[in-house]
């Protein structure tokens, strides 16, 4: 694994240790999802449970990837290594998170996002406003709109691009 992937996963564990205790956790994973879901106003909704559990969904499989001990909780170098594995399968174990997450985004559910609803998302997940909407903008060339496939194209290519130049890909979560 190179260092853009590692410093990739670095952000991503950062984002999804919710507490900074330094490991996650079902927990963290779990104040993720709420999160989310309260800044996009889907707490009680069928979009919203979906969102929910296919956080959980997540968390599961990188439990069973990289949980080696079996404590319920991945440090920072398991991780690593999980999202290694996890990655290869990324439509079945990981894509269907950040489908859900599209689908919150997309409030009139006709397949397109725009700005606003994306940094509001992201800003829920803890990614500065501006830098969500610098990615927004990197996504879309400044169209206006991001469709599904540019934001399923750009969360795999998050876990597997290796190129520096592609800056949609590894900054889909904020600057590095």
């Amino acid at each position: 694994m190179g260092a853009l992937l590692n410093q990739k996963y670095e952000k991503l564990f950062s984002l999804l240790d919710i507490n900074g205790d330094g490991v996650i956790a079902e927990d963290d994973f779990e104040l993720m999802a709420n999160r989310v879901l309260t800044a996009a106003n889907e707490e009680r909704t069928a979009k919203g449970q979906k969102y929910a559990d296919a956080m959980m969904n997540y968390w599961r499989a990188l439990r069973e990837t990289a949980d080696a001990d079996g404590d319920g909780r991945i440090d920072q170098e398991e991780f690593r290594e999980a999202l290694g594995r996890v990655s290869v399968n990324f439509d079945t174990l990981v894509g269907p998170l950040y489908q859900a997450g599209f689908q919150l985004a997309d409030r009139d559910d006709d397949g397109l996002v725009g700005k606003q609803e994306f940094v509001t998302v992201l800003a829920a997940i803890g990614v500065p406003a501006a830098e969500a909407g610098a990615t927004f903008d990197g996504l879309t060339e400044q169209s206006g709109q991001l469709s599904k496939e540019q934001f399923m194209t750009a969360s795999a290519q998050y876990y597997r691009n290796e190129d520096p130049a592609d800056n949609a890909s590894h900054l889909l979560f904020g600057a590095l």
